[in-house]
């Protein structure tokens, strides 16, 4: 009898045990994909730099602010996620008296293999309870031009190496790897005054701004400690109107007549230092002179780019002797024997695509397109802008897009409508590509970037945090060899489109290796498809719930099918329900969706 004693108790041990390590391992899957944030324990989470390399030691700094009115005593769980995979789990245990801060570091030794994203869900946990959640990502990338997130800088004031920091500090919680720094020199001849053993300590700017070297070089170092690269900003043919000055001939011009009688000129306002004379890209007097005077400030400021502009279709033209001259058609050239002069990365900005075709054949990083409404004003422009730079690189370089949010708003005070620039950042990511948009002023409205007459409220501030935690989260089943497949796409009971017309739901879906991705982009109630909201005036679109969507695999077994989106759950990835059916055509699927705000990304993992 004893023994049958002891042996029950054993079994009610074991079952008992059991029974733990089950709710444990379900809490901790739970955990993963749970969505609880209530800002009351975590209130920021954030990588130390924008990008790591592959065995590089990451840093992620929780900040914890107790707001529960009592003492706090539980564990943080931190899990870092590659998809739907977790592949690391910590566990730091956490006290706090009412009202106390800190902030807690978690390392992780980064993996060996290259350009890969990660999300990272860190929670706050006491017993089986979950009391707060907040998640941030990280990108290890050896090379940023993979997957370039571009953002600027635009102001040089006389300032504290701790203020320059704080900003660029800023910056990185965005995970920006790239910084454009707009209007940095003096005269675009000759960027830094003076000479490398006499630089100034401080210059006017084309603008009549003073420009502060040490601030310059400050910001430069600041980002290269984020492991963001610096971009050295000018134009690829421009000069101040006093250009003989500087030894520049006229011989070396482009002009607007086939006798040199007018030269081509750029006119900027009354106030500023100088309209700009263009040059013939093509002159190999002109190449040499630029690039030395470039290599000049390349010996003073450890600028790791050279951010070539140029100012978009200047119509016909003609160099000194009378000769046609196709601008485009020079592009190539430039851009190549600058990048070996120079040693440096090169990005080229094809405004509104003017010259994307020769620039994509040349040694760029990748490409770069500023795109105004008049000739591409809708969401769908977007993804053709990005599908075209795909299609002229074999998939090789990604695209970056600068599209001012709310410019017709941006001559005076205000703030950025969120439901437009959300919007437009998930069509560009969506289908692949970056946005050129935040920078030290907080967020661009005008291709003069200085303008910071538009402010972002703090639930943009919020969602921009998601959007680009998502961009790298991600980046993978984004921006990494997909290619269209064209399937079709249906939602019951809701109008769909494959271009981003207003009032549907757009859809469309690409594929890699091991995946098949459905992109759904809200427009319902949406009265127009142009994407820039010049009126800052757009109202959110319709939200969705339990949508069904019907898509057919047409090759390949299904392991499971998954959501992310920026708009909930932090970007975690959800395991969705779905029923199959087989027929001609593959597999079809009927898919629940739970709910569509602005962007939702399904996943289909193949076996």
């Amino acid at each position: 009898m004893k023994k049958k004693i002891i042996l029950g108790a054993a079994i009610l041990f074991c079952i008992g045990s059991a029974y733990i390590i089950y709710k444990f391992r379900t809490f901790s899957a739970e955990a993963s994909t749970r969505a609880i944030n209530t800002g009351k324990l975590i209130s920021d989470v954030y990588t130390d730099k924008a990008r790591y390399i592959p065995k590089d030691k990451v840093n992620v700094k929780v900040q914890l602010n107790n707001n529960l009115n009592k003492n706090y005593k539980g564990s943080l769980e931190i899990y870092f996620k590659h998809l739907n995979n977790v592949v690391l789990k910590k566990e730091v245990k956490v006290s706090l008296e009412s009202k106390e801060k800190k902030t807690i570091d978690i390392s992780w030794n980064a993996p060996l293999e290259d350009y890969e994203g990660y999300l990272v869900e860190v929670y706050a946990v006491h017993g089986i309870n979950v009391d707060d959640n907040k998640n941030t990502a990280v990108d290890i990338s050896s090379d940023w031009t993979k997957f370039p997130r571009y953002g600027y800088i635009a102001e040089y004031p006389e300032q504290s190496k701790e203020e320059t920091e704080s900003k660029i500090d800023w910056i990185n919680k965005f995970h920006i790897d790239g910084l454009q720094f707009y209007d940095w020199q003096n005269k675009h001849q000759k960027p830094l005054p003076g000479d490398l053993n006499n630089i100034t300590k401080f210059w006017k700017d084309i603008a009549n701004r003073d420009i502060y070297f040490q601030t310059v070089k400050d910001y430069i170092d600041s980002a290269h400690s984020k492991n963001m690269k610096a971009a050295n900003y000018n134009l690829i043919y421009g000069a101040y109107t006093d250009y003989a000055q500087y030894g520049i001939k006229p011989e070396w011009a482009i002009y607007k007549d086939t006798s040199h009688s007018v030269q081509d000129v750029h006119s900027l306002p009354s106030g500023w230092a100088s309209s700009l004379a263009v040059f013939n890209p093509a002159n190999k007097d002109w190449q040499n002179y630029i690039y030395n005077a470039e290599e000049e400030v390349n010996k003073a400021l450890k600028f790791d780019v050279f951010h070539m502009d140029t100012l978009g279709n200047r119509g016909q033209t003609f160099d000194y002797y009378g000769r046609d001259v196709n601008l485009p058609d020079t592009y190539t050239e430039f851009i190549n024997n600058a990048k070996k002069a120079l040693g440096t990365s090169v990005v080229f900005n094809t405004v509104n695509r003017y010259g994307l075709e020769q620039v994509a054949k040349s040694d760029v990083d990748f490409l770069y397109s500023e795109l105004w409404p008049s000739d591409y004003p809708s969401y769908s422009s977007f993804k053709e802008t990005i599908d075209k730079g795909y299609e002229l690189t074999n998939g090789k370089k990604n695209t970056v897009i600068a599209a001012y949010m709310n410019y017709g708003r941006a001559g005076t005070p205000g703030e950025f409508n969120e439901h437009s620039v959300r919007l437009t950042d998930a069509a560009i990511f969506a289908a692949g590509g970056a946005h050129i948009e935040l920078g030290d002023t907080g967020m661009l409205a005008r291709e003069y970037f200085p303008n910071k007459n538009l402010t972002m409220s703090k639930p943009l501030v919020d969602a921009m945090r998601n959007y680009y935690d998502f961009l790298v989260a991600y980046e993978n089943l984004l921006r990494d060899g997909l290619t269209d497949n064209k399937n079709k796409i249906e939602i019951n009971g809701i109008n769909t489109s494959n271009n981003g017309k207003q009032d549907t739901v757009w859809t469309y879906s690409k594929e890699k290796k091991g995946f098949e991705v459905i992109q759904m982009i809200n427009l319902l109630g949406m009265r127009r498809p142009a994407w820039r909201d010049d009126g800052a005036n757009y109202d959110a679109p319709s939200a969705q719930k339990d949508l069904k969507l019907n898509y057919t695999v047409k090759q390949g077994k299904i392991k499971d099918v998954y959501l992310a989106s920026p708009d909930f759950n932090g970007g975690k990835s959800v395991k969705l329900k779905y029923t199959t059916k087989s027929g001609g055509d593959g597999t079809q699927l009927q898919i629940n969706i739970p709910k569509l705000q602005y962007w939702d990304m399904v996943y289909i993992e193949k076996e």
